[in-house]
């Protein structure tokens, strides 16, 4: 794989993954600012994750699972193909 087709892929998987975080909040009825706070981060950061504008570090993505009552492994677990349009 070439590192364009590498960096495309790790965009679309922020992507998914944006989305995926979206609509896990939404599901709870939770705003973006709620979230945020329960994880302890600038609102503007998770939006950013939320339109994969953003990579996540490891250290956020345990912030926001705990923010979500979920481990990082339950967060990360979806189907990358249910976001990709």
């Amino acid at each position: 794989m070439s590192k364009i087709e590498e960096k495309q892929n790790a965009i679309d998987f922020c992507t998914a993954f944006g989305k995926h975080l979206r609509k896990l909040r939404k599901s709870k009825n939770l705003s973006i600012e709620e979230i945020a706070y329960k994880a302890g981060i600038d609102a503007q950061n998770l939006r950013k994750y939320e339109l994969g504008k953003q990579e996540m570090k490891i250290s956020m993505l345990k912030r926001i699972s705990l923010a979500f009552d979920m481990s990082p492994s339950e967060l990360i677990d979806f189907e990358e193909s249910d976001y990709c349009d």
